[in-house]
């Protein structure tokens, strides 16, 4: 174990130190109250084992500070050389464990750390068992949100998403904008290119809007087919223009071949923008109505352009 060991007086605190170490232990010495409380979080100790009577502090009073400033339980077993029931009674009261009368009897000691060993190994266990059930929950709740295809966020993440944004840019009277985009002709890509062929298109467009939009208030998810949606905060119908044109030259650049297409030769997309100042009682579907109105539009325009509707001007 890692034993963090206080006592003031150095000749007791350098035998017990030993022996602790002939024992395997890994052990941290203070000579104080506030020496220990310092060494305390670096160390991390396992086990604590505290004199009762120091100057600066007495053990009662580190036990306190300990148990109030380190959240996490560990073992303290108190030293002392008073073996009153009431001082036995109010070292628990603060927070020990046990109590130890000096001079510590070596059968006693080895006894009690074999017991406090026992505890120690079932720390580190339940430690493992929740960092992995951490970690398990992390990739769970990256499945709930991630579209399996595109790994951006899926249609009930961004829903949520969405959800507040509305809450926070209506309480606080900013502009959001909402970007539907649609990838044209895609039905025909997929005919004559194949399936496998257009899920790696839909997979190249949805990184190449990742790309684009990394910033704190910026979302890139799937709608529903070849649909994506981006999500911009604090952004005014300005802004969404430059952001609609970025969108249009990042996918020239991609230049993803399309010989079917009667738009361009490559994959394009056409773009719906509801760009509005929400009161923050707004749905997630009230944005998505005006954005797709828009893509409605755009798309009867001849496609590979923007279509802006809001009141943010």
């Amino acid at each position: 174990m890692r034993i963090l060991l206080v006592d003031d007086v150095q000749i007791e605190r350098m035998q017990l130190a030993i022996r602790l170490k002939q024992q395997g232990h890994t052990v941290e010495v203070a000579s104080s109250g506030r020496e220990a409380l310092e060494l305390y979080p670096e160390f991390n100790p396992e086990l604590v084992l505290l004199d009762i009577s120091m100057p600066d502090m007495n053990g009662f009073e580190v036990s306190q500070q300990i148990r109030t400033r380190f959240p996490e339980w560990i073992p303290i077993i108190f030293l002392s050389s008073h073996e009153e029931p009431a001082m036995i009674a109010k070292a628990i009261e603060a927070g020990g464990d046990d109590y130890l009368i000096k001079p510590v009897d070596k059968t006693v000691l080895s006894s009690k750390l074999v017991a406090m060993q026992r505890i120690a190994f079932m720390r580190r266990e339940l430690n493992q068992k929740t960092a992995e059930l951490a970690k398990v929950n992390k990739e769970l709740e990256k499945l709930a949100s991630e579209d399996g295809l595109t790994q951006v966020s899926n249609r009930r993440y961004s829903d949520a998403r969405l959800a507040e944004m509305i809450a926070v840019h209506g309480r606080h009277g900013l502009p959001l904008t909402v970007i539907l985009l649609d990838v044209d002709n895609f039905k025909p890509f997929n005919d004559n290119y194949g399936h496998i062929k257009g899920d790696q298109c839909l997979i190249a467009v949805a990184q190449a809007l990742t790309q684009l939009f990394t910033r704190s208030g910026e979302l890139v998810g799937r709608y529903g087919g070849e649909e994506f949606v981006v999500l911009l905060g604090h952004t005014d119908v300005k802004q969404a223009e430059t952001e609609a044109k970025r969108i249009t030259q990042a996918l020239a650049t991609l230049n993803f071949p399309h010989e079917y297409s009667p738009t361009a030769s490559h994959v394009t997309v056409s773009q719906g923008i509801a760009c509005i100042i929400p009161k923050g009682r707004e749905l997630p579907d009230d944005f998505y109505t005006i954005a797709d109105k828009a893509l409605y539009q755009a798309k009867h325009q001849g496609k590979n352009c923007f279509v802006i509707s809001g009141d943010s001007e």
